[in-house]
């Protein structure tokens, strides 16, 4: 709800924010446009789950010891090739999970675009996302069997989606 009132066009934020810097062209009306409001949402969605990512990756790099950034160090090698050849196998676990949960949010995003867009999908249908058109057929014209349908199928794709992210990142596990 806080992002509605940032994207408002009078009032809102980020306007308020580009006519401060002199930008005022540049204002738009951020949900109501269907060239701007995919973007919107995407914004929302980014800043939303950035956090998670965070706190993965920060555990999982400060679960790598010290001990062999220092034995790189020793042996030559430069930032790049430390953290190609060593950061990256030893926190692929936590890729992996990174991977599974992208997959998983991008195909479950349906209560950011059915908060923040104006009617179902937004402007000109530019924000429909499967989940919405599943509430829409389900709730809307009560067609509950077709409803069910995509649901099973969002399910199955969101396994297969899964498998293929763990096949194409399987790797040898990697022990210190």
């Amino acid at each position: 709800m806080l992002w509605q009132f940032i994207y408002e066009p009078k009032n809102g934020l980020l306007n308020g924010f580009l006519s401060a810097i002199g930008l005022s062209g540049a204002k738009q009306v951020w949900l109501g446009d269907s060239k701007t409001a995919l973007a919107a949402v995407l914004g929302v969605s980014v800043w939303a789950s950035v956090g998670f990512y965070v706190v993965l990756f920060t555990a999982a790099m400060g679960s790598v010891p010290r001990e062999l950034y220092e034995s790189c160090l020793l042996d030559g090698a430069n930032r790049m090739q430390t953290f190609v050849h060593m950061t990256i196998p030893l926190i692929w676990d936590a890729i992996q999970v990174a991977l599974v949960h992208l997959v998983i949010g991008a195909l479950d995003t349906f209560a950011l675009v059915q908060i923040l867009t104006v009617g179902p999908g937004g402007p000109d249908n530019s924000t429909e996302v499967v989940a919405l058109y599943l509430f829409d057929n389900a709730f809307t014209y009560s067609k509950f069997g077709y409803a069910s349908a995509i649901g099973v199928a969002m399910f199955v794709l969101t396994l297969l989606l899964t498998v293929i992210a763990f096949r194409l990142s399987r790797r040898e596990r990697v022990e210190y």
